[in-house]
């Protein structure tokens, strides 16, 4: 790789040598709308070469106030598409595949070793086939929420799983009920919803998002990604974004007893 001199100002932070192995590291990106679309044009402008992005939804109209490269033209059109042209215009030369559906364990299409995994998904089922996924392969995963909470608490947090040393499920991130619920029946959710008082998937279990606090979590996705692939540093293994109080602060990994995932799993087929 010649050095482009678009990455001269790289050079004096991690130098050339952290510049090719930027470029060499194939990305999956599960999840393409309000986070995800921020790790995308970062990425391609720090300089990565190689993108998988998986992302079934298709543009709306309320996601065009927090959809990095959309606009008005773009209702109906799929995702992914959005994020490869915002790519593609950064970065001609990057090599990108497309996948216009759900993230599934186990997909062909999907099992290739990439050299890191973002997660920017909002349900915890897809998050918990993520770990999964991930975890067998030995591939590094990592994991981003946002959240604006009735209370007026807003911010969001990064996982950053890799070693065998944290997952999701170790660190308590994972909506037990949520899973329980994704393996249940039509009748087992009917009583579920009869017991909870309203029809959950009414809900739409999605939250308010806002274009700033996501550009906030990715941006600390991202540079924890730079720190991690150029060996400035050792990534934070879980960083928390308290929009609310203007703080980012570090959490220590849990005194583990045991963990399937990331203890027992890890790099099991490779």
């Amino acid at each position: 790789m010649t050095l482009d001199p678009r990455y001269l100002r790289h050079v004096g932070l991690f130098g050339a040598e952290g510049q090719r192995k930027i470029d060499s590291t194939e990305v999956a990106i599960v999840g393409l709308g309000g986070l995800g679309c921020h790790v995308a044009q970062q990425l391609a402008y720090l300089g990565v070469g190689t993108f998988l992005l998986v992302e079934a939804d298709a543009v709306s109209p309320s996601n065009l106030n927090r959809l990095v490269g959309a606009t008005l033209r773009d209702v109906g059109v799929p995702k992914v598409d959005v994020a490869r042209r915002m790519i593609s215009l950064i970065r001609p030369e990057a090599r990108i595949t497309t996948v216009p559906r759900e993230f599934v364990v186990g997909d062909p299409e999907l099992s290739a070793n990439f050299d890191v995994v973002f997660g920017c998904v909002d349900q915890d089922p897809t998050r918990f086939d993520l770990v999964r996924h991930a975890t067998v392969r030995a591939m590094p995963y990592i994991d981003l929420a946002s959240d604006v909470t009735s209370t007026g608490e807003f911010g969001g947090r990064i996982v950053f799983a890799k070693d065998g040393a944290r997952c999701l499920s170790c660190l308590g991130e994972l909506d037990q009920h949520a899973l329980a619920r994704a393996q249940m029946t039509d009748e087992q959710r009917e009583a579920d919803d009869r017991i909870y008082g309203i029809r959950r998937d009414a809900l739409q279990e999605r939250g308010p998002s806002v274009v700033s606090i996501n550009g906030v979590v990715a941006s600390l996705a991202v540079t924890e990604f730079m720190v991690w692939v150029t060996g400035l540093r050792e990534p934070r293994g879980y960083l928390n974004y308290r929009g609310d109080h203007g703080t980012v602060g570090v959490r220590s990994d849990p005194e583990r007893g045991y963990c399937h995932y990331c203890m027992t799993l890890w790099g099991s087929e490779t």
